[in-house]
């Protein structure tokens, strides 16, 4: 073998070694890099986990007290119907004591709204 074959052959294996540790570093480096981003898209997740729980439970106390304030009106519906009945019950009960004219009770009805 001449000498400049033997230098080719020691060329190539050196270019073959080199080409080898080449891909062992990439594969150890790609490993950690894979690594460090599961690791960040945790965080990430569990972030974003918790936002997800705050807003949940957000939702909720907005939906209770929207309840609580629908009881409250329906309450005071109530109220409002119970107490236009017995007005009207009282000016029947009034009329039948003493009918006055329709003009009195119309100021008598208005003085009671102002009250």
């Amino acid at each position: 073998m001449s000498t400049g074959q033997i230098v080719a052959i020691v060329i190539l294996v050196v270019l073959v070694v080199a080409a080898v540790a080449a891909v062992l570093i990439f594969r150890r480096r790609s490993t950690a890099q894979r690594q460090i981003d599961a690791t960040r898209y945790r965080e990430e997740a569990a972030s974003r986990a918790a936002s997800a729980d705050r807003l949940a439970a957000e939702a909720e106390e907005r939906a209770e007290r929207a309840r609580r304030e629908q009881e409250q009106a329906d309450e005071l519906a109530e109220m409002a119907r119970r107490d236009r009945e017995l007005a009207e019950k009282r000016t029947a009960q009034a009329e039948k004591l003493d009918p006055a004219s329709p003009a009195e009770a119309e100021v008598d009805a208005r003085e009671h709204r102002t009250r």
